[in-house]
């Protein structure tokens, strides 16, 4: 699914030994990664009965079934089971982090008063002196001699 540069993704239940491209056992849903904010959709209820018949995830469907609270329903009815997710702590506090910081690279900047600006100026008296450097001598001028001025025979 997808195209060139343009990832689109179904959610399917298959058997793990079974090939990647080969036949699934059902289609339960749709990740696009593209839209602002990523689009998922999922079929809550079937995705609830194939972890319930023991259906493992991989990292990326459980992150989705997290968002999409199903992972938390299962949690409710299968608390030993929280065990096998323990991956899913730190993905989702990363996750948070990550949405912490592009809210806050998205907010404008505040821009610091005059006063504000003149109070973290430092005072000529304060600033540290600037060493002064020996001028550099300048070098003499070449002189031209006549032999290279001349242009040389064809």
């Amino acid at each position: 699914m997808g195209n060139k540069h343009r990832p689109f993704y179904r959610i399917v239940v298959a058997k793990s030994a079974s090939a990647r491209d080969s036949a699934a056992i059902e289609y339960i849903g749709t990740y696009d990664p593209l839209t602002k904010p990523s689009t998922v959709q999922l079929k809550n209820d079937r995705a609830l009965h194939w972890l319930m018949n023991g259906a493992e995830p991989t990292e990326t469907v459980a992150i989705l079934l997290k968002r999409q609270g199903v992972l938390d329903e299962f949690f409710s009815q299968r608390p030993k089971a929280k065990k096998k997710f323990g991956f899913l702590d730190k993905t989702t506090q990363a996750m948070s982090r990550q949405s912490a910081i592009s809210q806050v690279e998205a907010a404008p900047a505040a821009e610091p008063k005059k006063e504000e600006v003149a109070a973290e100026a430092v005072p000529a008296e304060e600033a540290p002196a600037v060493e002064e450097t020996a001028p550099v001598a300048e070098e003499a001028p070449v002189e031209e001699t006549p032999e290279a001025t001349e242009e040389a025979p064809e």
